[in-house]
């Protein structure tokens, strides 16, 4: 299953606060994963990498996810700060920051869910 998939369905998400319409988006997204994924992407929907009872945490601080964003961009930290202060959400500045940025060191390859998991 390609990640895009996933990625779209939240981006849709993002777009709208009607519950009625996050459900609908869910449905559609759920009806498209295979079987044997279904529990890994369900984790994922709900931001987690495995079951609370198994007590795994990523435990990675923002502060460490701005610095790993400012190396592998080129960016300066403070830029980035900056931009996670206007909103709050790392996410969010992550991509405002890196639509600004030219691309030049990786090729283009499909991201499927067996990546993350």
């Amino acid at each position: 299953m390609k990640f895009s998939i996933i990625s779209d369905a939240f981006e849709k998400m993002e777009t709208t606060s009607k519950r009625l319409e996050l459900t609908d988006i869910l449905v559609e997204l759920i009806k498209e994963i295979p079987e044997d994924v279904i529990s890994k992407t369900v984790y994922l929907i709900q931001g987690k990498i495995r079951p609370n009872f198994e007590g795994v945490e990523l435990g990675i601080a923002e502060k460490l996810v701005m610095k790993a964003m400012s190396k592998s961009s080129g960016i300066p930290l403070k830029k980035i700060e900056d931009e996670y202060n206007k909103g709050g959400d790392l996410g969010q500045a992550a991509e405002n920051i890196l639509q600004k940025k030219i691309q030049t060191t990786f090729t283009s390859e499909t991201i499927t869910l067996w990546d993350f998991v």
